[in-house]
């Protein structure tokens, strides 16, 4: 019976911290809604299709994305990254 219990236990933690957004997460969802306001960036994700979002160089990259960096520098260094990590 207590195996059963700890197994429940279990289940149930794993469930509720997977609904559960972790902060980087939040930022990054918030991040690509802002992005996709870019037309640049909209046109960048669909050249490459459903992998740009899976890439984790790529995911890592728009969760680092703020307001305050210089967007050129960050839309070529996106490309590039993009260019570099999908078109392999």
């Amino acid at each position: 019976m207590e195996i059963l219990w700890s197994f429940v236990v279990d289940i149930v933690s794993f469930i509720l911290e997977a609904m559960i957004p972790s902060k980087k997460r939040r930022r990054y969802k918030k991040n690509v809604r802002t992005l996709k306001k870019q037309d640049w960036f909209r046109k960048l994700a669909k050249n490459h299709g459903p992998m740009f979002y899976k890439t984790l160089s790529i995911r890592a990259k728009i969760t680092d994305y703020n307001d305050s960096l210089n967007l050129q520098d960050y839309r070529q260094e996106l490309e590039q990254t993009a260019k570099r990590e999908i078109s392999r």
